[in-house]
């Protein structure tokens, strides 16, 4: 019972950040800051797994199918890229890792924050202040957020927040167009998963 409301709370959650970018259209803002604010709030979501959620079909549930739907709204609609798709899938993958026991909920938090917060910070910052998107102001920017995210989050100190942050900001840089939706969260959270194995 516990799972079946937090799933309502979830889905009620994503489609009123959805709403909310609906409105933010309705008033004229950029479409890059539209799809990063999604991409933040959307990405908080991660805490209701972690703390609400107790059942793997339960967790599984939302990603599994944002990762569907988004693939079809991918396929049919060539203005959007495919990182619509690896996002979910990517929380997916961290959710079965964490399930068999390679991840503990805390990397899959610091993983998701990382894609969410420090991506869209990257996006925001590198396209105010940088000539392109993936600026070194962006790179920066990831870098602040994604450290003081892993830090909030799993507990590992300060020395080995700054590592993983180097880690989430370097796969993001190198990593080609919407593929950083899924190799910033899989790094990051293997890297906190390390770094709290040693």
């Amino acid at each position: 019972m516990n799972d079946i409301i937090w799933l309502l709370v979830s889905f009620l959650y994503v489609l009123a950040v959805l709403l909310s970018a609906f409105f933010m259209e309705r008033k004229g803002i950029a479409s890059i800051f539209i799809r990063k604010t999604v991409h933040i709030l959307v990405s908080l979501w991660i805490f209701i797994m972690a703390y609400g959620l107790e059942s793997s079909a339960a967790r599984l549930a939302g990603p599994a199918l944002f990762t569907v739907l988004n693939y079809v709204f991918y396929i049919h609609n060539g203005r959007i890229g495919a990182g619509i798709v690896f996002y979910p899938l990517s929380i997916a993958l961290m959710i079965i890792l964490m399930q068999i026991g390679i991840l503990s909920s805390g990397a899959v938090v610091a993983g998701t924050l990382a894609m969410g917060l420090g991506d869209g910070a990257a996006a925001i910052i590198g396209t105010l202040l940088g000539k392109t998107r993936k600026s070194i102001e962006g790179s920066v920017a990831m870098y602040v957020v994604v450290f003081n995210a892993v830090l909030a989050v799993s507990g590992i100190g300060i020395g080995p927040s700054a590592v993983v942050a180097l880690a989430a900001a370097g796969a993001e840089r190198i990593s080609p167009s919407a593929f950083d939706n899924l190799t910033v969260p899989l790094i990051t959270a293997g890297a906190v998963e390390v770094i709290c194995a040693l």
